[in-house]
């Protein structure tokens, strides 16, 4: 489950780069509305496995 979070993570990364255009500083919202969410799924997956695995622990 981590890794998954973490290949969202990456994706959404990368489209957060290619959401903007360096020539006219214009960003493309759909991209970035896109990477923003799956950075945040991504982390939020990451997080939660990782409280997870503490909890079976102690």
């Amino acid at each position: 489950m981590v890794k998954n979070g973490l290949f969202l993570a990456s994706i959404g990364c990368i489209l957060l780069l290619i959401s903007a255009n360096a020539r006219t500083g214009e960003y493309n919202i759909f991209n970035l509305t896109t990477a923003l969410f799956l950075i945040i799924v991504g982390a939020f997956m990451v997080f939660r496995e990782k409280r997870k695995i503490k909890k079976k622990k102690d």
